[in-house]
């Protein structure tokens, strides 16, 4: 594994902008124009509970190589300072582990697998 010298909470911060994104891209191309239901809709993908489930999606059909696993688990056990109020901490951790991939996979240059996974992602986040 190469070194990654960020903090998985700045790894998750970067992540989760471009875990947004591709939801964002994703429920437009799906033709949803409406504010009220892309909002609705985005907060499926977006929330704790859907981030954590799509993790635990991708972990049960062993998706992640040892490095994307390495960098989900620092995610999982970062010091977190604000939890979610929606979401257990347990929940918000996995989230977090999802962000910090996300984040890891975007600044350390590795675009081709990043979109491989978000493609994924957003196809596992269909059934939310």
């Amino acid at each position: 594994m190469e070194i990654v010298s960020e903090n998985p909470v700045t790894l998750a911060w970067m992540g989760d902008a471009i875990y947004s994104l591709e939801v964002r891209k994703t429920l437009l191309n799906k033709g949803l124009r409406k504010a009220d239901v892309l909002q609705k809709q985005s907060a499926k993908y977006n929330s704790a509970t859907g981030q954590a489930t799509v993790l635990d999606r991708l972990l049960e059909a062993d998706l992640l190589n040892e490095d994307e696993r390495e960098i989900v688990r620092r995610g999982r056990n970062a010091h977190v300072k604000s939890p979610s109020k929606s979401a257990d901490l347990k929940t918000y951790l996995k989230a977090t582990g999802l962000e910090a991939l996300f984040g890891y996979l975007y600044l350390y240059h590795h675009e081709e697998r990043m979109n491989e996974l978000l493609s994924i992602c957003m196809k596992l986040g269909e059934s939310l």
